[in-house]
């Protein structure tokens, strides 16, 4: 299938953006879309439909829950090496 030129642009702009943006990015132009817009994003920009909506509800409560400092919240993200290590020594 041929892309779109917004398509094309759309994946020029989420390559720059680090992914809290491009997750606020995806939901608002899902947003502007309207119905079946996630469906849209997600193909146009290879992101998952559910980070899509996570990003529309981000937008709902008004991004009060991220810090401006910050990628992710505190948390967030893959365990540190030591944490994968004791965890796995538990599971035997």
């Amino acid at each position: 299938m041929r892309q779109s030129s917004w398509e094309k642009h759309a994946q020029q702009v989420f390559k720059q953006l680090n992914e809290k943006h491009r997750r606020w990015v995806a939901g608002l132009l899902s947003e502007v879309l309207g119905f079946g817009g996630t469906k849209q994003i997600a193909f146009a920009t290879g992101m998952d439909s559910k980070t899509i909506r996570q990003g529309r509800k981000d937008l709902e409560n008004e991004l009060s829950n991220y810090p401006k400092e910050r990628i992710r919240r505190a948390g967030g993200g893959r365990p540190t090496l030591k944490k994968k290590s004791r965890a796995s020594i538990k599971n035997y």
